[in-house]
């Protein structure tokens, strides 16, 4: 039994002293108190004369992220993996605290099952009207064969939400029915992006972040979700770093060109919006996006900007 393995023991037996838990682990008690003292260093619980104290698994995780917010700040790949290493590990250290767990409200564990788990998720928790809501979707066949009447209850849902965005795997731009999907949410502002390869199956929405309940599962049938402000931070950095690295759906980054092309009809940012059938806040983030890639303030001088580049360009 490894130091994890002891720390999901603890977690499920619930032993309260250094004596109970050796007694439940049948080992020695200066062995197990010297995996105490690794897992100590780590925060995930303390010891004091003999007395074991271990707190939610989440706020201790959290608190890891805390003390390392330099990670969130970074976008290499090492940070990257890093960040994934700290999610991996949580579904299985949840998983093995809620055995026995009382909920103390300082991290609120929710879990769904079966095949419409993910979904099912989302819907009882996360409808609350937060400012965005990101996910990495694998696999999106659920997505691409859904009944209209689902992917309308889907829309509905995003349409208040000043950002959503998913990221889904490079091999579906072939197909023909993600021309339909991306149609389907344009109105609500959903934004979408491919990447060749994604760690895993999760979303943030607000505060809560869902995860699987195996850490690279494609299209979960267990999930679970934690609201905890911290670990939807670490959620949405590692989003971040992925939508970097990622590219639209057209295999170009200038999505605004269109929109630009109207506006220098003379056609306001809105009406551009509508008739490309967008949201106009899509529309918005659209050239909030070109004024940052040109590096101007206004939209003056961003005309300018894109102008002298298409000219350029043609």
């Amino acid at each position: 039994m490894d130091d994890r393995g002891l720390l999901e023991l603890l977690y499920r037996s619930r032993a309260e002293t250094v004596t109970e838990l050796a007694s439940v682990a049948h080992l020695d008690e200066r062995e197990v108190l010297d995996r105490l003292s690794r897992l100590q260093e780590q925060g995930a619980l303390t010891v004091r004369n003999g007395a074991i104290t271990s707190p939610h698994p989440a706020s201790w995780t959290a608190k890891l992220v805390e003390e390392r917010t330099r990670l969130l700040r970074e976008t290499s790949d090492e940070a990257t993996t890093r960040i994934e290493t700290l999610l991996s590990g949580l579904p299985g250290l949840l998983r093995h605290w809620s055995v026995g767990e009382v909920s103390d409200g300082l991290a609120p564990v929710f879990a769904r099952h079966g095949p419409r788990a993910a979904e099912d998720l989302w819907y009882d928790i996360a409808q609350e009207a937060t400012a965005s809501a990101w996910a990495v979707l694998p696999s999106v066949e659920r997505f691409l064969s859904s009944d209209p009447a689902r992917a309308a209850r889907f829309s509905e849902a995003f349409a208040g939400k000043q950002s959503v965005r998913a990221l889904l795997p490079a091999a579906v731009m072939g197909d023909p029915r993600l021309l339909g999907l991306s149609e389907r949410y344009a109105a609500s502002g959903v934004e979408f992006r491919v990447l060749d390869e994604l760690p895993s199956w999760f979303w943030i929405d607000g505060d809560t972040i869902a995860l699987p309940f195996e850490w690279g599962e494609d299209w979960p049938t267990s999930v679970l979700g934690v609201r905890n402000a911290a670990l939807a931070a670490l959620g949405r950095s590692l989003f971040d770093q992925l939508w970097r690295r990622s590219q639209p759906l057209g295999g170009s980054d200038r999505v605004w060109t269109p929109l630009l092309r109207l506006m220098r009809q003379g056609v306001t940012l809105d009406a551009a919006s509508r008739t490309l059938g967008v949201n106009p806040r899509t529309g918005r983030r659209r050239v909030a996006a070109a004024m940052e890639h040109y590096g101007v303030a206004t939209l003056f001088a961003l005309g300018v900007a894109w102008a002298a580049d298409a000219d350029r360009l043609d």
